[in-house]
């Protein structure tokens, strides 16, 4: 008969599943995604084994349970680091081959030990209730080497996600936040669990049902993230200036050291378990206190909601002034400028909903909080029509043909309306300040001159790539032109020379020069894919330019232009015969076509 605690672990197994068979069938094929299918699975067996030792009532199918987890739990770190390592990159296939033999090792380690150790080493005894179901566990001190292994696992999953998570881009962000907070929940829940194994040795059904818990928050985040945004199929990359951090590391072992502590205390003093499990999360959450505080956002994040529910007239905008003129100012493209406006604006604003649309090549917006694929024409006119009222618009309901939005913000100067910046409800339904309105504008004058910088930008850029295009246009013509104007000649001679056999070997020879050019020209055309290599040779250098001149007699004779050559015998060096003889013929056809 099925209890709580087993319906959580297979639920928890559920939702793994169903994670990797929906990543399994989304997207492209990556590494990332690859790692994280693995994982998913392992862990899913694992909660499926630990569902089954829940309601198992026999000792020996609850130690083959056991089994079966402490397997997949010491197998996980193998797939699970080099997730957590290249999750959220571009570069993931780079990562991956260069770390190839260390996780090739690690992985073959881990599943050297799942099978080997045995779980009587680990467990000293399992322990039943009066009427037969599964009750708890008591560990062994390898048990304990065990745990602090899992411990340390999750303490680096924990130190590779936070080095992801500073190193995004503003958007990368938003779309992290809710695996965040999914990892940062089951983590905290993992913390949980361990230390009870490492303070006292023990573990009953009730924190064994808490663990499982900790998956689903896991899942049901990643699951949103996922069904929101393409979260494997990103373009960030994360290069070698990646922002690493050792918060988690001093976090981390700031509590194993007061686990440690807490543990010594309670044997000295005789605490009851009870009491310093309570104790333990105390010191827990002291500690991820400590954690908050010690981040800059999170302090800006919560004197922000002091400031804005307790003190209204103290809010003050003027400090995030310069964060925004340097992000704004790194956008490389429009499409970069609008994500990272609009995602940063409503996260400093608290913002539940925000759409930015500009004036630029037929109009472009970017949304945050919802997904939009094409900006209503009507309300973009309704908005420009309403410029006139001002630089910003702030209203406390909704209006009756804007919907959701509450402020508005023009981008533009004087009376040329080049876009707007639509921001929704505050989050608690917080009203827009006067502040507010100051700091919007601002961002709005900024906005603006950074669209018209890149704007010039983006128009100077065409019209390098048009003088590009027209320089090598002009090349190529210029080379088909006198390969045509060769077989041309050739074409009108053969009218009345067809029988002649030096004329046919001229002929022959002619088109097979000819043939050779275009080949040329082709791989010349190719280039960006595959690069012209110049085979330099020992020539002579004499007898090829002879050579080049006499194949244009005939085109000269027909121009009533007489060839001569003349140069000194065995003119030896290292060239590519091919190149200078088309250089040569190149120049002396736009001769013959110059000379009178």
């Amino acid at each position: 008969m099925l209890y709580l605690p087993s319906i959580l672990s297979f639920t928890a197994a559920g939702l793994l599943t169903a994670l990797a068979l929906i990543h399994i069938g989304k997207g492209k094929r990556r590494p990332q995604k690859t790692f994280f299918v693995i994982s998913a699975f392992a862990l899913a067996v694992a909660e499926t084994a630990l569902g089954l030792l829940l309601l198992s009532q026999d000792p020996e199918r609850a130690l083959l349970c056991f089994r079966i987890l402490l397997a997949c739990s010491i197998l996980f770190p193998a797939a699970g680091l080099p997730f957590f390592l290249v999750f959220y990159r571009k570069d993931d296939k780079a990562v991956i081959s260069k770390r190839l033999p260390g996780i090739i090792t690690l992985a073959a380690l881990l599943i050297v030990v799942a099978l080997v150790l045995p779980a009587q080493l680990v467990v000293s005894k399992i322990h039943f209730t009066l009427d037969g179901p599964f009750w708890g566990m008591t560990f062994s001190g390898y048990g304990k080497l065990v745990a602090g292994y899992l411990l340390i696992t999750n303490v680096f999953f924990l130190l590779l996600f936070e080095n992801t998570y500073r190193s995004a881009t503003i958007p990368g962000k938003v779309t992290l936040k809710y695996p965040l907070l999914g990892i940062l929940a089951a983590s905290f829940i993992n913390f949980i669990v361990i230390s009870r194994i490492l303070a006292i040795s023990t573990l009953d059904k009730t924190f064994l049902a808490t663990q499982s818990c900790g998956i689903i928050i896991f899942c049901v985040s990643f699951l949103y993230a996922a069904l929101r945004y393409s979260l494997f199929d990103v373009k960030v990359y994360i290069g070698r200036e990646i922002v690493s951090s050792v918060l988690t590391l001093v976090v981390s072992g700031i509590y194993i050291l007061s686990l440690a502590l807490a543990s010594y205390f309670a044997m000295v003093l005789g605490m009851p378990y009870d009491r310093l499990t309570i104790f333990v999360l105390a010191i827990f959450a002291v500690f991820s206190l400590l954690a908050v505080l010690v981040s800059g956002k999170a302090r800006r994040r919560f004197r922000q909601f002091i400031n804005e529910n307790f003190y209204f007239d103290s809010y003050d905008y003027r400090k995030e002034w310069k964060h925004y003129a340097r992000l704004m100012s790194s956008s490389s493209t429009i499409d970069d400028f609008l994500s990272n406006v609009i995602s940063s604006l409503c996260e400093t604003m608290l913002v539940r909903r925000g759409l930015i649309w500009v004036d630029a090549k037929g109009g472009k917006a970017d949304s945050y909080g919802f997904t939009v694929d094409m900006v209503d024409k009507d309300l973009i006119r309704e908005l420009s029509s309403s410029m006139t009222k001002g630089p910003v618009i702030t209203f406390k309901k909704p209006e009756k043909d804007w919907g959701w939005i509450r402020a508005v913000a023009f981008l533009g100067h004087g009376d040329e309306f080049q876009g707007f910046i639509a921001l929704g409800q505050k989050d608690m339904g917080a009203s827009y300040t006067e502040e507010d309105r100051d700091f919007l504008a601002t961002i709005a004058d900024q906005a603006t001159l950074t669209l018209e910088k890149l704007l010039v930008d983006e128009r100077i850029l065409e019209a390098q790539q048009i003088e590009s295009f027209d320089r090598f246009s002009s090349f190529v013509i210029h080379d088909l032109k006198n390969t045509v104007g060769m077989l041309s000649l050739t074409a009108e001679n053969a009218r009345e020379n067809i029988n002649d056999a030096d004329f046919q070997r001229d002929a022959i020879a002619t088109i097979k020069r000819s043939i050779e050019k275009m080949q040329g020209l082709i791989n010349s055309l190719n280039a960006h894919k595959s690069p012209s290599t110049i085979s330099k040779m020992e020539t002579n250098i004499t007898s090829l330019l002879e050579q080049s001149i006499n194949s244009l007699k005939k085109v000269a004779d027909s121009k009533n232009v007489t060839l001569e050559f003349t140069g000194e015998n065995e003119v030896k060096t290292g060239v590519d015969p091919a190149a200078i003889r088309r250089v040569i013929e190149n120049l002396v056809l736009n001769a013959i076509e110059a000379t009178p």
